[in-house]
């Protein structure tokens, strides 16, 4: 089954219902639903989505949101190894760095993330969620 890496941009596309990417994060987190892929995502992302949730909706809210997600994700392994390797990355976003690495270490065929221009010649294919079920439906 494919192992798609998801950047905490899309994670809060989908929760934020924020228009006009909630489609494309809603139907790729159905496909982790209905097992049909498995989604990574990083320790930090839950931690990022809800630092920013806790504001916008409450904490009670963010955290039964990520409880959810929790159901049909898997929680990747990080640490120093993709800190030190994000630091020597030479991409410009350390975040993007270590989001790149995590993904990498934990064998991510493909990253999904809206800022794909910030990964620039890094070693896995890197899609928006859109590009990717687009390519998945041919």
């Amino acid at each position: 089954m494919e192992r798609v890496f998801v950047d905490t941009n899309i994670v809060l596309d989908w929760l934020g219902e924020r228009v006009p990417f909630y489609k494309y994060a809603k139907d790729l987190f159905k496909k982790a639903e209905r097992d049909e892929l498995v989604v990574l995502l990083s320790t930090m992302s839950f931690i990022t989505v809800e630092y920013i949730l806790r504001k916008e909706i409450g904490k009670e809210k963010a955290l039964k949101a990520l409880t959810g997600i929790r159901r049909i994700t898997t929680v990747c392994n990080s640490g120093e190894k993709e800190i030190d390797l994000a630091l020597l990355s030479g991409l410009k976003d350390f975040e993007d760095a270590f989001q790149y690495h995590t993904a990498k270490s934990n064998h991510a065929d493909v990253l999904i993330t809206r800022n794909v221009k910030d990964f620039k010649n890094v070693g896995m294919p890197i899609m928006t969620a859109e590009e990717y079920l687009k390519l998945k439906k041919e």
